[in-house]
């Protein structure tokens, strides 16, 4: 759905109006004060208004467009305020249950994942299912009204404190690989859960292997259909693709105009050093192309076509310019970049070096950057299979 320009302006200034009095909160570089801070600042968000913008009042939201979603995107990031903590639930999980879940369902998770209540995680990947995701061998079988799951995941971020956990099950052993896996709404509060984190090269734990020891799961909290869930799933990667590709360009270009504006005042060998000038130039060139493409998501996104293989395309130029432009970052901090609480340029060396090894998972998180060439090749130019 599309509205008249003059209805978003109105809306951007009302949000920069309240941003402009809101007691925006800084970024921790430790992960679990920064989890706190940004979930309190999520309930803040709520309270306000600011949450679940294009999502129906019914079940939580505001009753607006995608259009007023990312020009609240906007004024966040030209606000320097942090996104909410929750985006897992917001911009993947969220949609999915809305798309096809029971009205009881959506009652019941939407308003309590828009304020922050519920922090969710996705537990797709498996230690020997990752990039082929459908030969995963987590299993749920029925006994009554329940399904009793077993198995393990990995790369599940923030598992460690989430509510509920979007979960990929095999429901049908003897089906074919993509049509016999369910997609089940899980307490972690469960017996039989068991999460172990994973320390990242940034020094943070948010990954966690999840390992399930008979987890009994009402059927109630299927997702769908039982057997249903590859739908699903390609439903919950494609939103993963779209929705975090269109805020993370803002971002990207915010965090790009801070270090070109604090290069100007730079010492005149750094300001024209050759490498800090080329990274910064490729960079822009980097954020053009996101631009553009994120041009024809929104138009996907108020046409409300769903996902789809245009999805990939998304996650493979936002994959270039996430790690492009935190490169040029890093460069343009030269030694700095050894010094964490150093300020180089007005620069936060410590969040730029983080961003900069994290950026290094961009081709890897969501769908690795060969199966999105995969997807492209064969779903979008109709080539043979390998």
């Amino acid at each position: 759905m599309r509205v008249a320009v003059e209805e978003v302006a109105a809306f951007r200034e009302r949000a920069r109006a309240w941003l402009a009095e809101a007691e925006v909160p800084g970024t921790p570089l430790a992960l679990d004060e920064r989890f706190a801070v940004h979930r309190r600042w999520q309930r803040t968000l709520y309270d306000a208004g600011f949450m679940g913008i294009a999502w129906p009042r019914r079940f939580g939201g505001q009753g607006l467009t995608a259009q007023h979603q990312f020009a609240f995107v906007d004024e966040l990031v030209r606000a320097h305020a942090p996104a909410p903590i929750g985006l897992i639930g917001l911009d993947v999980v969220g949609p999915s249950i809305h798309a096809f879940g029971t009205d009881v369902q959506r009652e019941r998770f939407l308003p309590r994942l828009l304020s922050g209540a519920d922090i969710w995680c996705q537990g797709f990947s498996e230690p020997g299912a990752g990039s082929d995701l459908a030969s995963l061998s987590t299993r749920a079988e029925p006994d009554g009204d329940e399904f009793v799951v077993t198995g393990a995941k990995v790369w599940t971020s923030w598992a460690h404190e989430a509510a509920w956990c979007a979960l990929l099950c095999r429901t049908n052993p003897t089906a074919r690989k993509h049509e016999g896996i369910s997609y089940l709404l899980v307490d972690m509060a469960s017996p039989g859960i068991t999460v172990r984190p994973i320390t990242q090269m940034t020094g943070d734990a948010e990954f966690n292997e999840v390992f399930l020891d008979h987890v009994r799961v009402p059927r109630a909290n299927v997702l769908g259909e039982v057997d249903g869930g590859w739908r699903i799933a390609l439903d919950t990667l494609g939103r993963e693709r779209g929705s975090y590709t269109m805020r993370r360009r803002v971002e990207l270009e915010a965090g790009l105009a801070d270090a070109v504006a604090q290069l100007r005042t730079a010492p005149p060998a750094r300001r024209s050093h050759p490498r800090v000038l080329e990274e910064i130039g490729r960079a822009h060139v980097a954020l053009r192309v996101l631009e553009a493409q994120t041009r024809r998501t929104l138009t996907r996104m108020l046409d409300e076509s769903g996902a789809g293989p245009l999805d990939s395309v998304d996650k493979l130029v936002l994959n270039d310019a996430e790690q492009v432009v935190c490169r040029a970052i890093a460069e343009l901090l030269g030694p700095f970049r050894v010094v964490p609480q150093s300020r180089p340029l007005g620069l936060d060396a410590g969040r730029w070096v983080h961003d900069h090894y994290y950026s290094r998972a961009a081709s890897i998180y969501g769908g690795t950057s060969q199966i999105q060439r995969n997807i492209v090749a064969e779903r979008l130019l109709g080539l043979p299979r390998g």
